[in-house]
């Protein structure tokens, strides 16, 4: 393998796992042994990670991954996904003897999703020592991930290595430990790697539910406190249906959800966190940016896909048909365009 040194040029690097969704609609899940029918299943790109990286470019935003997919059909359809957007695919590994992980969910009526993540040993986990250690990032970018490489080993170890040379180099990071628990056992290891993360990061986006877990808490806020002892200056708690809440060391805000029609919920967390990470890279306020976040996540609802979020003129309208001003002041045309 080459030494050569992989330099993105994008305003925003995502770091972690990228998958494929099969997608199917059920009225309910059957039981042990049973059987029921489901509607034909529908092929759409995914992964946590990828999915946020993919968001931020249709938001308008230059955009690149690094990652590892399976040297197979998933993984040439995941990076000719990634450049019909325009997201850097620069930075991928790919491995011949891996297979590109899978997700199957299952819909019900109301759109509420069930996971079956067929990802255990895929090609996600598998990023390498020596790919990572190629990888430069440049001053003033921005840099997301997700826990989801953190349950496994090499990924886990390699994950860090590169959270910690982002944190090294001042880049500004935002992570969501997107806990994935197998038979809802939170393994002390995952415990010292998802706080070995957080201890790197600037921005935590996290699910109330995670929270609670994660802090061993009932409070948002006292969960919320305890993270930020760890280092990060944001912790921004996805509510679902209800919303959002960001905490600083002195300060709180909410917003509430926008009440919106339906269609699936999948890849909700992650249009959430591509809307955010958006609206302060165009640097918008506390408040604007969780209104800005609250309107991609509630415009991807409607929509059946992970990845269905909306553009940024979009989302303007969105809020401004609900009357809502926000104050976005950095230059649209610039965030486009590779950093120099």
């Amino acid at each position: 393998m080459t030494d050569q040194i992989i330099s993105t040029h994008s305003r925003v690097v995502g770091i972690g796992d990228t998958m494929v969704d099969l997608f199917t609609r059920a009225a309910e899940l059957p039981c042990r042994g049973g059987n029921i029918w489901s509607t034909a299943v529908s092929l759409s790109p995914g992964g946590t990670a990828a999915n946020v990286s993919a968001n931020i470019a249709q938001l308008g935003i230059s955009s690149a991954f690094v990652g590892c997919v399976g040297e197979d059909p998933y993984g040439n359809y995941t990076i000719q996904e990634f450049a019909k957007i325009g997201v850097e695919t620069s930075g991928i590994e790919r491995k011949a003897e891996a297979f590109t992980g899978i997700v199957l969910t299952i819909l019900d009526m109301q759109g509420e999703r069930t996971f079956i993540a067929c990802a255990k040993g895929a090609a996600y986990s598998l990023l390498s020592d020596e790919f990572t250690r190629r990888i430069c990032f440049l001053p003033k970018q921005v840099v997301h991930s997700s826990g989801v490489c953190l349950v496994e080993e090499p990924a886990r170890s390699n994950l860090l290595y590169l959270l910690h040379l982002a944190h090294q180099a001042r880049n500004r990071i935002y992570f969501d430990p997107n806990l994935r628990l197998e038979g809802d056992i939170f393994t002390a290891s995952l415990q010292e790697a998802q706080w070995q993360a957080i201890s790197q990061s600037n921005v935590v986006l996290i699910g109330d539910d995670e929270i609670k877990r994660m802090c061993e808490t009932d409070s948002l806020s006292s969960g919320a406190q305890q993270i930020l002892q760890k280092g990060p200056e944001l912790v921004v708690v996805k509510r679902g249906e209800k919303g959002a809440i960001v905490y600083s060391r002195d300060q709180e805000y909410s917003e509430a959800a926008f009440n919106v029609p339906i269609c699936s919920t999948a890849g909700a967390g992650d249009s959430f966190d591509a809307g955010f990470i958006a609206a302060e890279l165009r640097q918008a306020s506390l408040r604007d940016a969780l209104l800005y976040a609250n309107a991609v996540a509630a415009i991807k609802v409607t929509r059946q896909g992970a990845r269905a979020v909306p553009n940024h003129q979009e989302v303007m309208e969105f809020l401004d048909a609900r009357g809502l001003k926000i104050h976005l002041s950095t230059n649209a045309a610039e965030l486009s365009q590779p950093l120099q």
